[in-house]
C-alpha cells in the first residue's frame, strides 16, 4: 500500500518513469529536462532515481534533499522506536544523507559496471557489422539492437550512432570527453570508432579483432573483482547491522539504563552510529575503486 501510494505520489509531481537512453543521454522529452554533462552529479542522481522509476529531469536538487529527509526522518523514527534516546536518534537525520550520497555513487559505479560487461561484446559485432557494411555509423547502430535491452550500453550506442549521423566526424571530440567520464575502456572504443570512421584501411579489421581480445582479458578480470569485491561489500553491510543491534541491545539493557540517560553517553553513542554509517560508505567506496 505504501509503495502504491508514493508511486500514486510520484506519478502526481511527473513522470513516473523514463527510458534508459534518455537517464543515461541526461536528457528527456520534456519541457523543463535540460541537458547535463555526462558524469555530473545531476547525472548521477537522475541515474540513482531511474533505478525506482523516478524521472528528476530539472529537479534534481528537490528529490535529491526530499530523499535525504525521508531517509533521514525514517531512520530517526526507527531509532526512537527500538528505545535509543533522542540525543542518539537525531544522528540519523546526518546518516540519512550520508546514505543517500552513497546511494547515488553506487548507482554510478554499477552502471560502469555495466557498461564494462559489454564492451567485448560491443567490439566483436561491430568488427563483423563493417567486415558487410562499411559504414561506420550504420555498423554501429546495428550492432546497438545486439546488445541487451534496456542496457547502458545499448542506450549510449544508439545515442552515439544518431549524433554520429546527425553531426558527422566533428562530434568526435564530444563523444572521447563523454567516454572517458564513464571508463577508460569506453574510451579506448570510441578512439577505435574514430579512427577506422576517419582513416579506414584493410587493417581496421584486425586492429579491432585485436582490441576486443585485449579488452576482453582485462575486463573478465575485472568483472570477477567486482564479484569478490560484491561479497565484500555484504560482509559490510552485515557488519552494519550487527554494530546497530548491539548498541541497540546496550541500550535496552535494565543495568544500563541510568548511565544510558547521561547526555554524555547519549552523545558517545551518536558519534559511534555516525562513524558506523562513515564506515560503511568509505569502505564501499574503497571496494569500488579498487575494482
Amino acid at each position: 500500500i505504501g509503495y502504491l501510494a508514493a508511486r500514486r505520489l510520484v506519478a502526481s509531481l511527473g513522470r513516473s518513469s523514463v527510458s534508459r537512453l534518455e537517464t543515461f543521454a541526461g536528457e528527456s522529452g520534456s519541457p523543463r529536462a535540460a541537458g547535463v554533462p555526462v558524469g555530473s552529479f545531476n547525472h548521477r542522481v537522475r541515474l540513482a532515481f531511474a533505478k525506482y522509476g523516478i524521472d528528476v529531469s530539472g529537479r534534481e536538487q528537490f528529490f535529491l534533499w526530499a530523499a535525504r529527509i525521508a531517509v533521514g526522518g525514517g531512520l530517526t523514527l526507527v531509532m526512537l522506536v527500538v528505545g535509543l534516546p533522542l540525543i542518539t536518534s537525531l544522528i540519523g537525520l546526518v546518516a540519512g544523507y550520508v546514505l543517500v550520497d552513497g546511494l547515488v555513487t553506487r548507482s554510478w559505479n554499477r552502471m560502469r559496471t555495466d557498461v564494462e560487461a559489454e564492451i567485448p561484446g560491443l567490439l566483436s559485432g561491430l568488427k563483423s557489422a563493417i567486415s558487410t557494411a562499411p559504414n561506420v555509423p550504420q555498423a554501429l547502430a546495428d550492432t546497438a539492437r545486439t546488445l541487451k535491452l534496456g542496457g547502458p550500453l545499448r542506450s549510449w550506442a544508439e545515442k552515439t550512432a544518431s549524433k554520429m549521423h546527425a553531426e558527422g566526424q566533428p562530434c568526435l571530440e564530444d563523444l572521447r570527453k563523454e567516454a572517458a567520464a564513464i571508463s577508460s575502456s569506453l574510451a579506448v572504443c570510441v578512439e577505435l570508432i574514430g579512427r577506422m570512421w576517419t582513416t579506414g584501411g584493410q587493417g581496421y579489421a584486425q586492429a579491432f579483432e585485436n582490441a576486443s581480445e585485449n579488452l576482453r582479458d582485462v575486463l573478465s578480470a575485472r568483472v570477477l573483482a567486482r564479484a569478490r569485491g560484491s561479497g565484500a561489500q555484504s560482509t559490510t553491510n552485515l557488519l552494519m547491522g550487527l554494530a546497530f543491534v548491539t548498541i541497540v541491545f546496550l541500550n535496552r539493557n535494565p543495568s544500563m539504563a541510568a548511565s544510558v540517560r547521561i547526555p554524555l553517553v547519549q552523545v558517545a553513542y551518536a558519534v559511534i552510529f555516525l562513524m558506523i554509517v562513515y564506515g560503511y560508505n568509505m569502505i564501499n567506496d574503497m571496494i569500488e575503486n579498487a575494482v
